[in-house]
């Protein structure tokens, strides 16, 4: 937009250039790294040629604005009849630029509509220069509202496998412990029963034991 306005002649001032950006989307920071600031140049006439000749970049040529190109085009016509009203030819050279009637009429229209021509292209950039500051207001939100959905959904996903997860176990301990149950019978409180007594005590506390892991771990 603002090589467009340089263009047209529609900014009452040049405004400060805008620094330039990184490319990439793996990294926090907006500034160029070392090892873009190398390519930068080249990216900026890449961006430059999408543009046309309004962003032509040229270090022997100046930027091509369009009331010059318009005042240029007048210039080549005069000097063009010029050469070409000659001799008895010459009569008809008249007013103080010396340059056909025809001719006189056609670079007033012809201005008329460039100058027509630019003021609504100014109008137009202004718009679009105003659509693009609501735009540029609405990306902080955007990007918030993209980031909390986006950690949300995972972290929903996350706490979803937990809960996965924990049902799970908690179904294989209450198999577990069911199982205990059963093997803990009667006659195991025979005195000539305590190995097995013991050892399947020590199981259930080691039961216990890692389930009160799984919940408070």
């Amino acid at each position: 937009m603002h090589l467009a306005g340089k263009h047209l002649g529609g900014l009452k001032k040049d405004p400060a250039e805008l620094p330039r950006v990184t490319y990439r989307e793996d990294q926090d920071e907006a500034e160029l790294g070392p090892e873009e600031l190398k390519l930068d140049e080249k990216r900026r006439d890449e961006e430059l040629e999408h543009l046309g000749a309004i962003g032509f970049k040229n270090a022997s040529e100046p930027q091509l604005k369009f009331p010059e190109t318009v005042a240029k085009v007048e210039k080549m016509a005069k000097e063009l009849v010029a050469k070409l009203y000659t001799g008895e030819n010459a009569k008809w050279l008249v007013g103080p630029e010396k340059i056909p009637e025809y001719l006189t009429a056609f670079l007033t229209q012809m201005k008329s509509q460039a100058e027509g021509f630019r003021l609504g292209c100014v109008r137009d950039l202004r718009t679009s220069s105003e659509r693009l500051l609501v735009i540029c207001e609405l990306v902080p939100k955007s990007v918030f509202l993209n980031l909390r959905t986006r950690f949300s959904c995972s972290l929903g996903e996350k706490l979803a496998n937990v809960e996965k997860q924990f049902l799970r176990l908690k179904r294989d301990d209450q198999e577990t412990k069911d199982k205990h149950l059963r093997l803990f019978r009667p006659n195991l409180e025979n005195p000539s029963n305590k190995a097995e007594t013991d050892q399947l005590n020590e199981k259930e506390h080691k039961r216990n034991e890692e389930f009160i892991d799984v919940r408070f771990g």
